[in-house]
Parts: structure tokens; sequence; C-alpha cells
């Protein structure tokens, strides 16, 4: 069918716990991101700048995005990886004028989760939605600029299918707020209408995505188990695969 005469045309779908499986991850958050925020601790020495040791300049990047996380979730504007970094440098009273923030950024060297990979049935459900011709997006609420988040993207070879990526780090606010959605919408030139949003959190994506208008589908893989706290999909499901009926009978229901 083409894509103008479709009841939904795009398929949004959340990046975390949702196209990629987390359930496998190896160490803490902690664990995992201390090598990186070594690596910013590094750059910065080697530039001139004078900074605590690596566990107390470890401990103030870690407070200031709790801090910075517990504001978005008040104020649903998002949490921006590069002003975190600027936080926590003026913290310590570096000159931020003399940081190149974009290198800092570079330097901390993101790299793909270990122990986090695509959903078995992530890629295959993806070509499905290609071949059937949706227009595909992605939106996350996540700190990082999309050029970090590409990263993994990339080594999972999921890049091709998607013809829009959003994270909130780059948009300026988080899910719930309809405004996210609304740009991925605006960028896909879709109306509200016209797309589902699949997410795996009730309270940010399922309600971001009634807010906005789009039909919503949670999705509950076996090692998750949220709370609705009230919030109510249009669907459900316990895998990927089992979206494609759902977009067969919206065709059907039309």
């Amino acid at each position: 069918m083409h894509r103008s005469a479709r009841r939904i045309s795009a398929v949004l779908f959340d990046l975390d716990d949702t196209l990629l499986d987390w359930s496998g991850r190896v160490g803490s958050w902690t664990e995992i991101t201390r090598p990186h925020v070594d690596n910013v601790h590094d750059y910065l020495t080697s530039h001139g700048h004078t900074l605590p040791g690596k566990d107390a300049f470890a401990d103030i990047y870690r407070d200031i995005i709790i801090d910075s996380w517990a504001e978005a979730r008040r104020t649903w504007e998002s949490v921006c990886f590069e002003t975190v970094l600027r936080k926590s440098c003026l913290h310590l009273g570096l000159a931020l004028d003399q940081i190149d923030f974009h290198e800092v950024m570079v330097a901390f060297d993101y790299a793909p989760i270990p122990g986090v990979v695509p959903f078995v049935d992530t890629i295959p459900v993806l070509e499905r939605l290609r071949e059937m011709d949706y227009k595909i997006g992605m939106i996350t609420n996540s700190m990082m600029p999309m050029w970090m988040r590409d990263i993994e993207l990339e080594k999972y070879a999921l890049t091709p299918y998607f013809d829009v990526c959003i994270t909130s780090g780059d948009c300026g606010t988080i899910k719930p707020n309809p405004a996210i959605y609304q740009k991925a919408l605006d960028l896909l030139d879709m109306t509200p209408n016209q797309a589902l949003f699949v997410g795996d959190r009730p309270a940010n994506d399922i309600a971001g995505a009634k807010n906005a208008g789009i039909t919503s589908v949670l999705f509950t893989p076996p090692h998750l188990n949220r709370d609705l706290d009230g919030v109510e999909p249009d669907y459900t499901i316990t895998k990927l695969t089992e979206l494609l009926p759902i977009l067969g009978k919206l065709e059907e229901d039309r």
C-alpha cells in the first residue's frame, strides 16, 4: 500500500530497552562510564588545566548529572552532555572560554555499552518496515548528542534503517514533552495521526506519545516490569515482531 493511503505512515521507536536489549549489561553504570570520565580528566590536565584527582573529578561529574536529571524530570527540559561538562568545569573554576568542549566530548571516547545488543528481532522488524515503505524514526532520552549515539547504531548496523534520529540532548526537551515527538514528525513531514510510537517506559514513552496525539505501543520485554501508574497504551507487545500485525490491523480498520 502506498504510504499516503495509510492510516500509519511513520513508525517511531525509543532506543534503549526497545531496540537495544540492556538485559545483558556488564558492570554498573559507574564502572562503565568511569574510564570515559577519566579520559576527560586526562584531556583537561594535558591541556594545562588544574584539576583535583580523578576520584574527586568523577564525583563532581556524577553529582551534576544526578542534579541535572532531577531538574529535567521536573521541567521536561533536557540534560545536555556539553552542558554537564561545562558545569563540571565551572564548578572547578576553570576558564570555559579556554576549553574546546567538542574536543572534550571526542576525548570522552563514547562507546557501545558492554553486553548491550539489539533484540534478536530488531533488525528483521526494521527490515520489514523498510520493505513496507514506512518512514522510521528514533527518539531517545539521552543527554548525548546524536553523533555520539550514532557510534552504537553503526556498530549494530542499525544506521541505514532510520530516516530521523533524535536525542533529547540535541532537542532541548525530554519525553514525555510532546515537543520532542513533534520535532521528529516535522522532520518526517508527518502529522501525529500518521505515526505510531514504540517504547518501554509508560511515564516517558507512552504518556509522551499520547500527549502528542500519536498511537502508542508499550514494549514489555521479559526483563522489564514497569508500573503503568495509570498510563494506558493503545497496544502492548512483548516482542518487536508483534508490532507488524498491529500495523496490519490499523490498515484494515481504516
